[in-house]
């Protein structure tokens, strides 16, 4: 083709481009590669015109030299266009796959060369020769310039920096620094006992990686001596690197062995850049970022960042281990790595309760030779240290009290001595019982006096005096309902409307609210020291708080009316039920405003707006179902109201819902029907009457997804409303012709080929999967982009989704991705591996399979330290001398992982001890390059040289 056309033609693909960019650019995921080739389409535009301009001068020679440049570039530009294309289609007929997920899918298919922003430089180096061979008579060399620039911008160095800040943002999943601010500074001369103790500073100053778990009763101090030893003990040091975690009952991301990991290993990255490597972000790119949302995969990731040369000594203080939900995978976790031997320096220091479950998920390293020790603080010596500190706690509150209260001498010492009398003080009862006697504004030594004889002798008791000190008791149960069921701390303006709220108030100027000084007084006056607030939020004052409160499995308490020697009882006195009653009724009134019918949100973009003028609706949007399906209430009046709410058609349901779908940071159905609503939230009450409409299509799918209520509940994991949906709606006789009452399509398809067996799959909801397999779904159906149930259980690691699957998938199905599902499975671990593999390998597959590196499934798991994986592999036949790519055998990868038990059990059964890779390195030489000074010991004794 003639040099002119193919330019034209370029620049034209070119403009495509530009305008394809502008249709995906809003989309939530988009690589940030995407807006630097964007950036740069301008100047390769421009520098095409001028070649176009200046070509009819150059001579036919010089033509045919700069052809097949051209033609290159061409052929880069329609590539270009073309995954910029791929990406925009995709992303519309995708539900939940971000633009991230479908363009890597894409370059997976054709390969790293076209990536986006490798063509893009291909295309600006092109262009750069025409600038070398002086095509351009203006200024030729401040072009080449803008051209080196642009290529630079494009450069690996430039884009994995924007990866790790991508990963970053991922991991910042907690407020870590305000939530260890929370914490009260120590009083001087307290936590002494610990910083002074042997087992404390053996642990410090140990070179190698150890473990110290300290535990003591509630109230002792847990969490401020964390706090010191973060900030003032253990600061992080050119040698040293501390980070932290303080798990927290009241906050969501506060609680997840997941939330600890990620904050720690945003300390890590965000003070030792250094160990931020390049394997790391790889491991995360090739999990989509998804990496955060596996406990074992970050992990690992920690694991390997504390690997790196220059890591030095790095130091996870984790406070309040009993406050977290998934405490058996954490303790897992840190039984593996301490466990074994290695030649690093990662320390953890554990604080908790004393309590059982917590002993014994440590029970496994109660052995003298590993490094791990535990600090009781309730043993009778320490306890007798720890009181000697609470005296001087108490001594420092006292001389507080005497400035505040203008007491004498005498009233000083008289306090002192009441409170030094006490047994069994805790941090937590001198706060509270202090406080008590400060409230007292006519103290005089008499006062004193009686106070102290009547001081409560345990933080219970102390509770109660304050709670029973309440201006408005019945006020009060109501802010303890709302605090203890609601999913986040409430802010005072949020707190302020949903205590006032009534069933009958329509509008906000039905409401009469307080100044915000004086509602946080007011809420002080209700609670006393109960409540804290911090940052403007509502927060009980510690977890016994709310263990004090809260009945857990029992029958209903007393009302709060009823009266013992002449005041209420308040421990036990909330009922989990009725706490999410209270708080659903609320938030029902309250999205029952006639504010939200006469001046609904009118667009999505304008959320944040509407949100500033309507304090309550983003908590009340996004919760009000969740304290529906807790509060268990089933009424007509109730139903009536919750139909009315999930009107598709009202301004009302249009409000609340955009505020669930921007708010919530989850894929809703858009376009939707009443019933795909009450599923989708899982209201089975609503579900069940809606079932019984005449009407009622209950194969109805959105307008984005094309998802149907099955497929929403599938997903979100409401077993009771699958199993009516899969019942279908109640058909009779007469309406058998009736296109709308058919029965729920099990198999039915969305808009990126899923069903809901592979929504449920994906998300772990085993149960669920018993449900529709049971009423016909295919187990072995793919979406648009090849995955299967099985895959999405495999990949995500819900291993007993992936257990059912096997045993009711078909011959035919196992046989095409058998091997796929055996490396992935051998490479992973887990719990149900040994049943899946045997599965697999009856069923015929190939135990010599091997991944592209050349692994066969032996050599994944021994480099990934599957001892029991190795051993039932070795048992079923395995080649212990099989080698990857790179010449390494199962022992070799074994020793350069440092798994001193696995190098042991293949060395029993016979591996080569000096089996050497292509490059002649042998396990031993892998071993003693990485400091693994046990696996060297082993090797050593059985004659490696």
């Amino acid at each position: 083709m003639d040099p002119l056309s193919v330019i034209a033609s370029t620049i034209a693909i070119i403009q495509a481009v530009s305008k394809a960019y502008q249709a995906i650019q809003h989309l939530r995921g988009l690589p940030k590669t995407f807006d630097q080739v964007y950036k740069s389409l301008p100047l390769v535009q421009d520098t095409l015109k001028q070649a176009l301009n200046e070509l009819p001068r150059v001579d036919q020679d010089a033509r045919k030299a700069i052809e097949p440049v051209l033609g290159e570039c061409e052929k880069k530009a329609e590539a270009l266009l073309k995954i910029f294309r791929e990406v925009s289609a995709g992303s519309n007929d995708a539900n939940d796959r971000s633009a991230l997920d479908i363009y890597r899918a894409i370059v997976l298919r054709l390969g790293r060369a076209h990536e986006v922003e490798t063509l893009m430089q291909d295309i600006l180096r092109d262009l750069k020769v025409l600038a070398v061979n002086r095509l351009f008579r203006v200024q030729p060399q401040l072009h080449e310039a803008k051209l080196d620039e642009a290529i630079t911008r494009l450069s690996p160095e430039v884009y994995h920096e924007t990866r790790r800040i991508d990963i970053l943002q991922a991991l910042y999943t907690s407020p870590y620094l305000d939530r260890k601010n929370r914490n009260p500074d120590r009083v001087s001369g307290t936590c002494e006992w610990f910083t002074n103790h042997d087992l404390f500073r053996q642990w410090r100053d140990s070179n190698s990686s150890s473990m110290l778990w300290v535990s003591a009763d509630p109230g002792c101090g847990k969490s401020v001596l964390a706090k010191y030893l973060v900030e003032s003990v253990l600061p992080t040091t050119r040698s040293r690197t501390t980070c932290y975690f303080f798990f927290k009952d009241d906050f969501s991301d506060q609680r997840s062995t997941k939330s600890a990991l990620c904050s720690i290993l945003h300390q890590l990255f965000m003070q030792r850049e250094i160990l931020f490597s390049d394997e790391i972000v790889k491991r995360f790119e090739a999990h989509k970022l998804h990496l955060t949302h596996s406990s074992d995969e970050l992990w690992e990731v920690l694991i390997l960042a504390s690997q790196e040369q220059g890591a030095g000594e790095i130091v996870c203080i984790i406070d309040a281990f009993d406050e977290c939900e998934d405490q058996d995978i954490f303790s897992r976790a840190l039984c593996r790595f301490y466990g074994t031997r290695n030649n690093f320096n990662l320390k953890f220091l554990v604080t908790s309760r004393p309590q059982g479950v917590i002993r014994r998920g440590f029970q496994p390293l109660d052995k003298p030779e590993l490094p791990v020790v535990h600090l009781s603080g309730e043993n009778e010596a320490e306890m007798e240290k720890i009181e000697g500190e609470i005296d001087i706690y108490i001594r420092a509150r006292v001389q507080d009290i005497q400035v505040v209260l203008k007491l004498d001498y005498a009233e000083k010492q008289l306090l002192l001595e009441g409170l030094l009398r006490m047994k069994h003080r805790t941090y937590l009862w001198v706060y509270l019982t202090l406080d008590l006697i400060q409230q007292d504004v006519n103290i005089n030594k008499a006062r004193i006096r009686d106070a102290i004889s009547h001081i409560p002798p345990t933080v219970d008791d102390a509770y109660e005096k304050i709670l029973n000190r309440s201006t408005n008791p019945e006020d009060a149960k109501k802010l303890l309902h709302i605090i203890t069921a609601a999913t986040r701390p409430l802010a005072l303006e949020e707190m302020s409307i949903a205590l006032a709220l009534q069933q009958n108030h329509r509008s906000y100027q039905d409401l009469d609210l307080q100044s915000p000084e004086r509602f946080r007084e007011h809420v002080r006056d209700l609670c006393g020291l109960f409540i804290t607030i911090i940052g403007s939020r509502i927060y009980l004052l510690h977890q016994t708080a709310r263990e004090f409160l809260v009945m857990r499995g029992s029958p209903p308490q007393r009302p709060l009316s009823k009266i013992r020697n002449s005041q209420v009882t308040w421990k036990y006195s909330l009922q989990p039920e009725e706490s999410h009653r209270t708080l659903f009724q609320i938030c029902l009134w309250y999205l029952f405003f006639t504010d939200f019918e006469t001046w609904p949100l009118e667009e999505k973009e304008k959320v944040p707006q509407y949100l500033l003028k309507h304090a309550f609706l983003e908590y009340s949007a996004r919760n009000w179902a969740l304290h529906s399906r807790e509060s268990g209430i089933q009424n007509d009046k109730i139903t009536k109201s919750l139909l009315a709410l999930c009107d598709v058609k009202s301004k009302r349901f249009f409000t609340w819902f955009t505020i669930y779908s921007e708010t919530a940071l989850c894929y809703v159905p858009p376009n939707c029907s009443k019933l795909m609503v009450a599923s989708y939230f899982g209201l089975e009450h609503l579900v069940q009457l809606l079932l019984k409409e005449k009407d009622v299509m209950v194969n109805f799918t959105d307008s984005k997804y094309g998802r149907s209520a099955l497929s929403w509940a599938s997903e979100n994991g409401f077993d009771g409303t699958v199993k009516l949906l899969l019942k279908g709606p109640r058909i009779r006789f007469r309406d058998l012709t009736s296109p709308s009452v058919r029965k729920v399509e099990v198999d039915a398809k969305d808009s990126a080929g899923r069903t809901p067996l592979s929504y449920a799959a994906s998300k772990g909801h085993a149960s669920i999967m018993k449900q529709l397999i049971k009423a016909g779904a295919v187990v072995h159906s793919a979406d648009n982009y090849g995955m299967t149930p099985m895959l999405y259980g495999i990949i995500l690691g819900h291993d007993a989704v992936v257990t059912r699957l096997m045993k009711e998938a078909s011959a035919d199905y196992i046989r095409n991705f058998r091997n796929e599902f055996f490396l992935s499975f051998v490479s992973k671990g887990g719990k149900d591996v040994k049943v899946v593999v045997e599965w697999l390998l009856d069923s015929g597959v190939d135990i010599e399979t091997a991944d592209e590196e050349g692994r066969t499934a032996l050599g994944l798991a021994a480099c990934n330290g599957h001892q029991d994986t190795v051993r039932l592999l070795v048992d079923k036949g395995a080649n212990i001398e099989a080698v990857d790519k790179v010449g390494r055998t199962a022992l070799g990868l074994a020793a350069g992982s440092g798994h001193e038990s696995i190098v042991q059990l293949l060395l029993e059964k016979g591996a080569d001890v000096e089996a050497a890779d292509a490059k002649g390195i042998t396990p031993l030489d892998v071993a003693s390059e990485r400091g693994y000074e046990g696996v060297v010991r082993l090797l050593q004794l059985h004659g490696a040289k």
